[in-house]
């Protein structure tokens, strides 16, 4: 039986790993052709077009808002149905919840397609001479909402049977398109409304990809079209959670550079955000690695609490070990870095700021997981309630360092809130679970903190080579101290099996 288990977990663990690389995969190839061709884009459109488009990237990746959270929370239910073996269920719950996203989704895109010209020109800065097909572009996204919608309900079916390489395969050829298309478009012509109707036709195509790739997961989809009223409750008692935090996320993620644009000035904004920008790039290795557990936590939690539990814990560990060496690099050549990107003068302005966010990107990397395990098996309650309670205490405080501190206070608070939501939801999901890793786990992040912070503070040299000395030998302190303090032998073991060599 012992041996039975054993490989269970191990298919388990492979399965994670080769999901974990389609969501890199998915995320990163469209991120690598953006560089190159942002680049083009901005040369043809000019710098006012441009700006639109970039309006238009990220309203048409928020329409995802109107889903009412139910394309998460659908994730969770279908994948508990799974884990279960209660595969009956999983049609009605499905079309009922896509239904529901289908119809609040209309209404929304209805309501706004009547305004949109008034709100749009009273709140967007737009140019005369690009007006008319800038508003003309935006009705089009408008009505494109209901496709956008549904489409991550769909999708949350799919995660739910931990389909990532179907996933990732769609979202590539999806943010491929983001950028390929518009500079194909601009070969023929310039203008706005066709870039966008391109970018619209290639959505209503991924929402196909995604319902036949759906259809054949569970064929009994295509044969059991049915609504249930008395499946809206359950949906939302978990999606209601669930669009509370979407709303509070982005008002918490972007106030940071509205409160710098208001109190200091838009060059201020340049020199914090440039940083952030480049930074938050990373949180593509926690991202992607919670987009598999969210599903793994739901359907193996009722049916095996302590491994569900074992795996939480291993995932906050491995991300910390992965990212300490790869943060700790940015923070003590943090001056090096941005002066051979951006100059001197962009340096001496930012370096700091990106040490401190650099901090505050670790500690959050970490509690995607904590994040992830407390909604996978159905508390989103928690965590909605922790970032309402944050929020105005973060505005409050934001708001008084950039005041007296300007964007140095910003980045400052922005770790600290940082690392005290990590330590918030470390600890409630302790105590939902009933598990003490948070006890091993204080430990760890203390030793983490405080060797961030050494990092900081101590290497104060700007000789290039002390740098380099002095933070190799932090390095492999950091290296000894994982060994024999953060790895326990079955990581060891896996160690030196992939390796063949032996350790300390």
């Amino acid at each position: 039986m012992d041996d039975l288990t054993k490989n269970t977990n191990q298919i388990k663990v492979k399965r994670i790993a080769f999901n974990y690389i389609y969501n890199l995969l998915g995320y990163g190839i469209p991120l690598l052709l953006a560089l190159f061709l942002i680049p083009i884009l901005l040369s043809k459109l000019g710098t006012d077009k441009f700006g639109v488009l970039n309006l238009a990237w990220i309203v048409i990746g928020y329409f995802g808002f109107f889903d009412l959270g139910i394309g998460r929370a659908l994730t969770k239910i279908i994948s508990e149905k799974i884990g279960l073996n209660q595969l009956s269920d999983i049609p009605a719950f499905f079309w009922t919840s896509l239904i529901v996203m289908l119809m609040f989704s209309s209404f929304v895109s209805v309501c706004l397609f009547l305004l949109s010209e008034k709100i749009i020109l009273s709140l967007l800065k737009i140019p005369v001479e690009i007006q008319s097909e800038s508003i003309k572009a935006f009705y089009l996204l408008i009505l494109s909402i209901p496709v956008v919608t549904t489409t991550a309900g769909i999708r949350g079916l799919l995660e739910a049977y931990q389909r990532f390489d179907i996933i990732n395969v769609i979202r590539i050829i999806l943010g491929v398109s983001s950028f390929l298309l518009p500079v194909l478009v601009l070969m023929f012509v310039n203008d706005l409304y066709w870039i966008i109707f391109s970018l619209v036709i290639v959505r209503i195509l991924v929402w196909f990809l995604y319902l036949f790739s759906a259809f054949k997961l569970n064929p009994d989809l295509k044969l059991k079209i049915k609504f249930k009223a008395e499946l809206i409750k359950p949906v939302f008692k978990l999606s209601g959670w669930m669009t509370l935090s979407n709303v509070t996320v982005p008002i918490i993620v972007y106030l940071d550079r509205i409160l710098i644009a208001s109190l200091i000035s838009a060059a201020a904004v340049a020199y914090y955000a440039t940083p952030y920008e480049v930074i938050t790039k990373l949180l593509i290795v926690p991202s992607a690695l919670t987009a598999v557990l969210f599903p793994t936590f739901a359907a193996n939690y009722i049916r095996d609490k302590s491994s569900t539990i074992k795996l939480s814990d291993k995932a906050m560990k491995y991300i910390g070990l992965l990212l300490f060496p790869v943060i700790s690099i940015i923070i003590i050549f943090s001056f090096e870095l941005l002066n051979l990107w951006l100059g001197k003068e962009f340096a001496i302005n930012s370096y700091t700021i990106l040490q401190f966010l650099s901090i505050g990107i670790f500690f959050n990397s970490i509690a995607y997981i904590p994040f992830s395990l407390i909604e996978g098996i159905g508390r989103p309650d928690i965590t909605a309630k922790l970032q309402l309670i944050e929020l105005p205490f973060y505005i409050l405080l934001m708001w008084i360092a950039i005041k007296n501190s300007g964007i140095y206070g910003a980045a400052f608070v922005y770790m600290i809130r940082m690392i005290i939501d990590c330590l918030l939801l470390i600890y409630f999901s302790k105590l939902i679970t009933g598990n003490y890793f948070l006890v091993k786990f204080n430990l760890k992040f203390l030793y983490l903190f405080i060797l961030l912070f050494i990092l900081i503070f101590s290497i104060t040299s700007n000789i290039f080579y002390v740098k380099v000395i002095l933070s190799a030998l932090m390095l492999f302190l950091f290296i000894y101290i994982s060994w024999r303090y953060f790895l326990d032998n079955e990581d060891k073991s896996l160690i030196k099996s992939k390796l063949n060599i032996q350790f300390f």
